[in-house]
């Protein structure tokens, strides 16, 4: 979940807006975006889905998940929630997990920035009543020059089964 909208576009590349797929990845994982946002949600999709399933590939990985920009509209997290019905919900950054308003105890872990080292960022897993596991994730993907893979990549496989 996510509530910055895409900065970033192709003109010879066109960005519908197509309904959520399941059993193949969604086209939109493949947009060719120079700032490196798409390659870093597909690696932390697999990442996410591998602790669950370690023998996924990144394609099995991404026929199941989704990116869903919610921007001012929370309702749509709930639509999202019934209609999908997610085992892991990940916010991407802080303002979408403020809006969606959810309450779960709090897992916090830190990730370093790699250049300044008095800097980490915090991030949090949890679940909901009804097990759903959530977490906020310490950076957003396009801020992927301000930590390490493998310190995210930890974080993300901190994700409670």
């Amino acid at each position: 979940m996510t509530t910055k909208p895409p900065t970033w576009r192709d003109t010879l590349v066109l960005w519908p807006d197509d309904p959520p797929a399941l059993g193949q990845p969604h086209h939109g994982f493949f947009y060719p975006d120079p700032l490196g946002f798409w390659a870093e949600v597909r690696r932390w999709a697999t990442v996410v889905v591998r602790t669950r399933r370690p023998e996924w590939s990144t394609s099995d990985a991404l026929a199941v998940t989704t990116l869903l920009h919610v921007g001012d509209d929370a309702g749509r997290l709930g639509w999202a929630r019934s209609l999908m019905r997610p085992h892991v919900v990940l916010f991407l950054d802080e303002p979408s997990w403020v809006a969606a308003g959810m309450d779960v105890d709090r897992d916090p872990h830190h990730v370093p920035d790699p250049h300044r080292p008095q800097q980490v960022y915090e991030g949090f897993w949890g679940a909901t009543a009804d097990g759903t596991v959530v977490g906020k994730a310490p950076q957003h993907p396009a801020m992927h020059n301000l930590y390490r893979a493998e310190d995210m990549d930890r974080f993300l496989a901190s994700a409670p089964r």
